[in-house]
């Protein structure tokens, strides 16, 4: 041992028997009683670490250990301010990707382009541009009989054969969705983690 150590190791015995108003500052600070204890452990161990460049009196070696735990305490502060704060831009991010209409609208294109190629599997070719034309493109009824040639009825019965069967795939399509939710629910609930 060096010269002058053991007062400073008789100090800080000292002072670590008051430890409890140390705490008490450093809760002060954080509100968290578990973490102000941790604080003033560390400031401790800080202090013993580097005795060697410490000299003083008493006084002194306990104006530099409330020194230390109070920028312990503010360290520890903005580390929760940085992590609150990233924990809020991540929260932020996640409503606007949740409510971003473009990802909805992606999600229901997807599901009507899939529902589509289902149901004109199912009808004419001729029935399926006439409806696609009338429901996506807006053409009116009118428009279409130009278009194609035939009366205003005959694309009123063409759009109707297309509705039933679009209603049917739709039916069927959401019979699907309805069964992988339930399985996967089940399998949640009752296998526990995936």
């Amino acid at each position: 041992m060096t010269k002058g150590t053991v007062p400073i190791l008789d100090t800080l015995l000292s002072l670590y028997r008051e430890k409890e108003r140390y705490i008490l500052l450093a809760d002060h600070y954080l509100n968290d009683m578990e973490k102000a204890k941790d604080i003033v452990s560390d400031s401790f161990i800080y202090i013993l670490e580097h005795k060697e460049s410490i000299s003083g009196d008493k006084a002194r070696i306990k104006g530099y250990l409330l020194q230390i735990v109070k920028h312990k305490c503010l360290n520890e502060l903005k580390r929760e301010e940085v992590k609150q704060n990233v924990y809020r831009n991540m929260y932020d991010i996640d409503i606007s990707v949740l409510s971003d209409d473009n990802i909805t609208r992606h999600i229901a294109d997807s599901d009507i382009q899939v529902i589509l190629r289902i149901a004109g599997n199912k009808m004419k070719k001729r029935t399926l541009e006439i409806y696609t034309a009338c429901r996506l493109r807006g053409l009116s009824h009118k428009e279409l009989a130009k278009i194609y040639g035939v009366t205003v009825n005959y694309i009123a019965k063409e759009i109707s054969k297309a509705n039933k069967v679009i209603e049917m795939v739709i039916k069927n399509y959401l019979h699907i969705i309805l069964l992988i939710i339930q399985s996967i629910g089940n399998f949640t609930i009752g296998g526990g983690n995936f």
